[in-house]
């Protein structure tokens, strides 16, 4: 226990059940972490599977058998090509381990996030016990374990569900490093794990674009509220050793890729290219003003608490991104880290995380403001509210024990009610919503689980379209389909605007009005399938020709599987 208390030099040595217990508490927070994650992972909250995360699936079961994503490119470092959006490659490269294990599927998708979310959980720990004490530690850990917004965002294989993990990982190795950027003025800094955490900090800027603006922006407001200071009691060499070579490292894993997004935007950036509200196609007060709008709505209880992402199935059901029994801590947290900001250089570091937090989600517009833009920033608003909770439980107890063991009790009663409420909506009835069963593709995905057993019974699968986003991605990895075939068997494309769209990929045909053309080849009809919406072909006798039905929750027919 010794290196603790090393670790937090502001504790003081007078024991509690609290302090002795620490590690038996943090060993219940990350077992409820990894409950609320991997319960059921891959067949509820979210059902089915999204073309976004198949599509980060089939790139990498691709690059783990021919060391070519889907599109073709070896070993891609800056994009990769999924469904025409060229999304980030880093989500895609963490897949590999899990499939190389337990092959292509929709929970080896998945996998690397809700693993990320429960590493994440101790990593917050780490971070607020450096910056802190193991109660704050406690309290951040806590609150992450439970926050609906990390449990939606970490439940599914889109590259911006680790942003959370990604954008916390820097700060915590450079607290590891000894930097001067917290209250502990005691401990040596460590010039090569600070080399280590500055490289860090800049490959993760190659995963979803928006930690490549909220982790300069953080990088930037923690030097401006630190350094200057500390700059001023340094004794030692190590210590200007470390900053440099931190921002030498960063530097130099960072340049690399500010050289494609200025040099090469119709690659790395090809997806921002295509949205008209952004910052570089207005003029320049207009983005200004556009900019700084979007910047302050970010902290507006409508996003904060009410209604979340407007996208029907990124919030987290029923709530916004936090239950509002946040709202007091967070403020609570605030009034306490700048009553210490020119004390206290991790004080200034949690708010420069907070300031920094929607900067992902601020240089486009056009939308509502978004849950995965601004994910990189998750952890800086929970650390403000662990603050709060503590620091305002202190305060409460240094003026009347018992008024403060019955707040806390009744707050108590108060977060259990509304996450029993909450996980209740999450894993029941937001299940059984239509708008998460169609664009999770649920009942394709049914589809997809009959064929692939029989899938060698048929020379032909006609799929419609309708209702469905890049079917064929989904289809690649419910059928575990062989790359190998994938690239020495016929392929169909046809891009418009900035989606790729697929017709043909061997034995699959997908059947987009003005795209699908006849196939040539003359197949055999009761060695042919159509995979289609109830009456869409005018099938002149269904009861025969129809091998099974998909329903959906409610009992409403949504495909027929059937013979021509």
């Amino acid at each position: 226990m010794a290196c603790q208390e090393n670790l937090l030099p502001q504790e003081n040595n007078q024991s509690t059940p609290l302090l002795r217990h620490t590690w038996v508490i943090l060993l219940l927070i990350l077992i409820l972490a990894a409950f609320l994650r991997l319960v059921k992972l891959g067949q509820i909250s979210p059902p089915g599977l999204n073309q976004d995360e198949a599509a980060n699936a089939w790139s990498a079961y691709c690059l783990l058998k021919t060391g070519k994503d889907y599109a073709g490119v070896s070993w891609p470092i800056f994009y990769v090509r999924n469904v025409g959006g060229n999304s980030s490659p880093l989500y895609v490269y963490m897949m590999l381990p899990f499939q190389a294990l337990a092959g292509l599927n929709v929970y080896t998708t998945r996998l690397p996030a809700a693993l990320a979310a429960v590493f994440n959980t101790w990593l917050i720990y780490f971070v607020a016990a450096r910056l802190f004490n193991r109660p704050t530690a406690l309290a951040a850990a806590a609150l992450l374990a439970i926050d609906p917004w990390d449990i939606q965002h970490s439940r599914w294989g889109h590259d911006a569900s680790v942003t959370p993990f990604l954008s916390l990982a820097p700060l915590a190795l450079m607290l590891w490093a000894n930097m001067p950027i917290s209250d502990n003025k005691t401990a040596s800094p460590r010039p090569l794990i600070a080399a280590v955490a500055g490289i860090l900090a800049g490959v993760v800027c190659y995963g979803y674009y928006a930690v490549r603006l909220f982790v300069p922006a953080f990088l930037f407001l923690v030097v401006l509220f630190t350094l200057p200071r500390r700059l001023q009691t340094l004794k030692t060499r190590k210590d200007l050793l470390a900053i440099a070579v931190f921002f030498i490292a960063f530097t130099a894993s960072y340049s690399p890729l500010i050289w494609q997004h200025i040099f090469h935007p119709e690659g790395v950036a090809r997806h921002l290219s295509f949205s008209p509200d952004r910052i570089d196609n207005v003029p320049l007060l207009a983005a200004v003003k556009n900019v700084a709008l979007r910047y302050i709505q970010h902290f507006g209880p409508y996003f904060l608490f009410i209604e979340g992402d407007l996208h029907p199935v990124l919030s987290p059901p029923g709530i916004g991104q936090f239950y509002w029994y946040m709202l007091p801590l967070m403020l609570a947290g605030l009034i306490s880290l700048v009553l210490k900001f020119k004390s206290s250089p991790s004080a200034r570091v949690i708010l420069a995380a907070v300031l920094a937090y929607p900067a992902g989600d601020c240089l486009i517009w056009g939308t509502g403001l978004s849950i995965l833009r601004s994910a990189p920033g998750l952890c800086g608003l929970l650390l403000l509210s662990a603050v709060g909770a503590v620091d305002a439980f202190r305060w409460l107890w240094s003026k009347n024990r018992n008024a403060a063991l019955t707040t806390t009790a009744i707050f108590a009663v108060v977060v259990i009610a509304f996450n029993a409420w909450y996980l209740r909506n999450f894993f029941g009835e937001y299940n059984r919503r239509p708008d998460v069963y169609h664009l999770f593709h649920a009942d394709f995905v049914e589809a997809c689980e009959w064929l692939k057993p029989r899938f060698d019974d048929f020379d032909a699968v006609f799929c419609t379209t309708d209702g469905l986003n890049m079917p064929y991605v989904i289809s690649t990895v419910v059928l575990g389909y062989d790359p190998k075939k994938w690239f020495s068997e016929p392929r169909e494309f046809t891009t418009q605007g900035e989606w790729d769209y697929c017709t043909r990929y061997g034995k699959m045909y997908f059947m987009y009005k003005g795209l699908f053309k006849q196939p040539t080849e003359q197949y055999r009809q009761d060695r042919v399938l159509f995979i289609i919406r109830p009456g869409e072909l005018n099938l002149p006798d269904p009861d025969k020709q129809i091998i099974r039905k998909i329903y959906r929750f409610d009992g409403q027919e949504t495909l027929w599987l059937c013979r021509p």
